[in-house]
């Protein structure tokens, strides 16, 4: 039997302040989220057809999008990206920094 009153004592305290809402694991990093949100997104777009001519990735000759939003992304002076999200993913994003800036 083990004596409890014989075991150290701790002193580590728990950091301060405790937050009470965990984020996502799976959701990128706060500043990242906040940047992707600063993009100049579009209304959403319901649908589009994409058709692969030549090389067909992984043996498809087209694929659709569906309910998504797209934003070009400048990354530098010189170089950008189109980006798209579906409306769902950009929604966790929003739910996500609005409970940050509601907790902070």
């Amino acid at each position: 039997m083990i004596d409890a009153t014989r075991l150290p004592m701790t002193t580590h305290q728990r950091p301060e302040p405790m937050d009470t809402t965990p984020r996502d694991p799976h959701l990128p990093p706060p500043a990242v989220v906040d940047w992707l949100l600063e993009q100049n997104w579009s209304e959403m777009i319901p649908v589009t057809l994409i058709e692969y001519h030549g090389s067909l990735p992984h043996g498809m000759s087209q694929s659709k999008l569906y309910e998504y939003q797209l934003a070009f992304c400048e990354i530098g002076a010189d170089t950008g990206c189109p980006v798209s999200f579906p409306i769902e993913a950009l929604d966790a994003l929003r739910k996500d920094r609005d409970a940050r800036q509601s907790a902070g």
